[in-house]
């Protein structure tokens, strides 16, 4: 196994030739490891007044490797090959060129080869042994789409025995439905009602074609209410409101505009309070109903 590890650091003194070490690099054959602290970086102006400059060249060095690092595991990954030396500024020759014969801002060590399988959790040992401090986690927050929002009022336990969900309109039993139409959610009691979703987030064309779509099941929902000697309720839209300013709240506003008296527009919290109370109400489902239609 080809595995070695060399230390980085920054001369800070070079008089006493003092060294800050700022960070670890670990080679092995299907992955390689690197960080550095911002810790440090951020303290060496301070630690080194004479060198003008040196935490902003010392922090682009440092990110160019790290750049280099992630661009080199990722093709490893895609291409689940192990490292080829030779070819590589990650090998332990080039290692050892850098730290005989570098004259930049960083400081390589010679490469120590280690005896044993590395991992992960190898190197925020060794990290710790050598920088002093733990590898920050850097967390990505997780960004909850609209889908993701409205999903849990959808997956109510006993909603889909007073509903159909994702119902399906065919052309021969509407009339006005050109090809086969869904809509997240139908119900009766008494009068028809349905959920629709549109999520503003998405391209124009989709927005638009969801809208126009839904204002085709409503004219079909009414003309089948009358031969159906029954009534249907305004279909509710559930929505999310864009950011104010861009290109999505602008047609957000003018659907709103132009729908108002067609449609009820809720909002995700007001979605989950009406399936709560289908889910608790004598509802059944609107395919239910079309079965006592044919008897």
């Amino acid at each position: 196994m080809k595995t070695f590890f060399s230390i980085v650091s920054i001369q800070t003194n070079p008089i006493s030739s003092e060294k800050l070490v700022m960070g670890v690099l670990a080679i092995t054959e299907n992955e390689i490891h690197f960080d550095y602290s911002k810790s440090k970086l951020g303290l060496l102006d301070k630690l080194a007044p004479t060198k003008v400059g040196i935490g902003s060249m010392a922090k682009n060095a440092l990110q160019q490797i790290k750049q280099k690092v992630a661009e080199t595991n990722k093709a490893l990954t895609k291409d689940q090959q192990q490292l080829v030396f030779a070819k590589s500024i990650f090998s332990k020759d080039y290692i050892s060129y850098l730290n005989k014969y570098n004259n930049g801002i960083l400081h390589f060590t010679e490469p120590t080869s280690l005896p044993f399988d590395f991992t992960a959790e190898k190197f925020m040992q060794y990290y710790y042994n050598f920088v002093g401090e733990t590898i920050a986690i850097e967390t990505k927050k997780e960004i909850v789409t609209f889908a993701k929002k409205i999903k849990p009022a959808f997956e109510k336990e006993g909603l889909d025995e007073k509903a159909d969900l994702k119902f399906t309109f065919d052309p021969f039993t509407f009339n006005g439905i050109l090809k086969e139409t869904h809509i997240p959610l139908i119900t009766k009691n008494g009068a028809i009602s349905a959920i629709q979703i549109v999520d503003f987030s998405l391209g124009e064309q989709t927005v638009v074609h969801h809208l126009y779509e839904t204002k085709i099941i409503k004219e079909a929902l009414n003309v089948f209410a009358k031969k159906a000697n029954t009534t249907v309720k305004k279909i509710k839209i559930a929505f999310e409101e864009p950011i104010q300013g861009t290109l999505q709240y602008d047609l957000f506003d003018l659907s709103i505009q132009n729908y108002k008296d067609d449609f009820d527009f809720i909002t995700p919290d007001v979605l989950e309070k009406e399936t709560e109370v289908i889910c608790n109400s004598d509802n059944i489902k609107f395919s239910e109903f079309l079965l006592t239609l044919e008897s």
